[in-house]
């Protein structure tokens, strides 16, 4: 999960199944004291096709606070469990337990679980699995701090085609078909762990650290560790505003190894330090700082050290009812197999990625929000990005041996591989809530993207045009309806036509609509229902990989 915050304050966003101790504010005069806090889970249902069909981000660059169906009060409860079926996808469950051991130690525990019950036939027989287990503990015990860390398992299957057998010129065997579109599985092992001091006083020292542990079975190892400093004081003004210093600092290390013919290693360190400076008032905010960062020299056209702007600021007018707010960016990030195949399943794991190093040479963020009126949340804003080594993705060729003569091959062109190249984003981002009555809430979000790339064509399959639609409505105490409908549109693909050139085709644009209901029975058991892709569009995210069409969901949510 990744936390986009205006102004670079500090943002924790805890995993799914991880008893939250309340981080104490560094800057507050009076201390907290940690208490657990319940997380409502997410309890839409959305296990479609699982990493094919994407929930629509707009990376809002200063989101609501709150979400339609998570603003009002819920009642704690240890226990959350989540079971469903669907027409073609079957089952869906969550199952989520959180508790206090002690005072000060909290446990939490959660499993996930949703597959694929029978072939998707829409485009070729296909099937997957997502699997997770997770334990946390937190504690307030220790004398100044509060330590949380967990660890998790995931499993993950894909076996998907891009290619229909009755389709193709010859009869493929079994065994040929696996060659050409291999079921991929994913086991992944992880640890956190995380250090605080709960001090608040002014003219103390802050300390907050962390480090994250994955191994990717067979192919990624990564460590991540952050340590953080800071110190408030009042060095002028008012009591109640003090200014801060700190320093941030990160190292990333990551292993990453592959498999089949084309054998490669990459094994790269990226260390951050980030020097800063920040002040508030009523009526303003200032965050002046400097990203330094470096990395081991991957490639020729790596450079070990670069610095990068780190500022951003806000004025607020009408008494902190309306914002305006700029900023200025960037710095590296190691581009990981692991988030690689997360965003597209279809990557293929035998060819030599470009795991580059991205590199956003200069980003700038400004725009405005406001909440005037009680009922409507607007923000409106710009982005600009010049990246460095930005992925996109093109297929590849896996060549097989023709049934019928013997030593012949064939190319097919079913899987991806990267192309990294440099960019320049414009984007304007729009996103209103309005909510009237307490019983029906609309958000929409809208995003045009101008992303200009430097050799290929077109910035392959990102979408120019962007939008979601949400509407949230409660019949009554127990009853309440939602519907949802998402958009992208302007997407290209870069295939190979079956000859000797590439070609360029303008992807169908993406229109999906559902439509769900919730029903309490009791404070305890509620039952679902949801009709997914209403009108049927077998939209594709990747070139010749159409999402399944419309399908039914139905379960029982449970809390106890």
């Amino acid at each position: 999960m990744q936390a986009f915050a205006q102004h670079h304050e500090q943002v924790t966003v805890e995993g799914r199944y991880r008893p939250k101790v309340n981080k104490v504010n560094k800057l507050q005069l009076t201390p907290e004291t940690p208490q657990p806090s319940y997380d409502f889970p997410n309890t839409e249902v959305n296990p479609v096709e699982s990493k094919q069909k994407f929930a629509l981000d707009l990376e809002k660059i200063a989101p609501t606070g709150y979400s339609a169906k998570n603003d009002k009060l819920v009642t704690p409860t240890q226990n959350f469990l989540m079971a469903g079926i669907g027409t073609r996808l079957s089952p869906i469950f969550l199952y989520k337990h959180n508790s206090m051991l002690t005072k000060t130690l909290g446990l939490g525990v959660g499993i996930k679980h949703n597959s694929s019950w029978v072939n998707m036939k829409d485009y070729a027989p296909s099937s997957y699995m997502n699997n997770a287990f997770e334990v946390n503990l937190s504690t307030s015990k220790f004398d100044g701090f509060q330590l949380d860390g967990g660890i998790y398992y995931k499993n993950d299957m894909y076996h998907f085609y891009g290619m229909k057998p009755s389709t193709f010129p010859v009869t493929l065997t079994e065994d040929q078909i696996e060659q050409a579109c291999p079921r991929q599985t994913y086991n992944t092992i992880g640890a956190h762990l995380g250090l605080a001091s709960t001090t608040t006083r002014v003219g103390e020292l802050s300390h907050s650290a962390h480090l994250d542990y994955f191994y990717l079975f067979g192919r990624e190892h990564a460590v991540d560790l952050g340590y953080s400093l800071g110190y408030a004081s009042n060095f002028w003004g008012k009591k109640d505003h003090p200014q801060k210093i700190g320093l941030d600092f990160g190292a990333q290390y990551d292993y990453c190894i592959g498999q089949g013919d084309n054998l490669f290693v990459v094994d790269r360190i990226l260390f951050k330090v980030d020097p800063f400076f920040e002040m508030s008032d009523e009526f303003y905010r200032l965050h002046l700082g400097v990203r330094l960062d470096g990395t081991t020299k991957y490639t020729d056209e790596d450079h070990f050290l670069a610095v990068r702007p780190d500022v951003s600021g806000s004025l607020f007018v009408l008494n902190k009812k309306l914002e305006f707010y700029a900023g200025l960016n960037g710095g590296r990030e190691l581009l990981r197999f692991s988030d690689v195949v997360q965003e597209n399943p279809f990557f293929s794991p035998t060819c030599n990625p470009s795991l580059c190093t991205k590199n956003v040479k200069l980003g700038f963020d400004g725009g405005v929000r406001t909440n005037i009126a009680e009922i409507v949340d607007l923000h409106l804003g710009v982005r600009y990005r010049h990246t460095d080594n930005d992925p996109l993705y093109q297929q590849q060729q896996v060549t097989l041996l023709l049934p019928i003569t013997e030593g012949v091959e064939i190319p097919i062109w079913n899987s991806y591989e990267l192309v990294c190249d440099e960019t320049q984003l414009v984007s304007v981002l729009a996103d209103v809530r309005v909510k009237l009555r307490n019983s029906l809430t609309t958000d929409l979000g809208f995003a045009y993207n101008s992303c200009k790339p430097t050799v290929e064509e077109y910035a392959w399959y990102r979408p120019t045009t962007e939008g979601k639609l949400k509407v949230t409505y409660d019949f009554n105490e127990k009853l309440s309806l939602n519907t949802s409908l998402l958009y992208q549109g302007g997407r290209y693909a870069k295939f190979f036509d079956g000859n000797t050139s590439w070609s360029v085709e303008k992807m169908k644009d993406v229109f999906d609509l559902s439509l769900g209901v919730d029903y309490k029975v009791n404070d305890q058991i509620s039952a679902f229902a949801l009709l997914d892709n209403v009108a049927c569009q077998k939209y594709q995210l990747y070139y010749n990989y159409p999402v399944t069409g419309i399908q039914f969901f139905a379960g029982v949510k449970l809390k106890f």
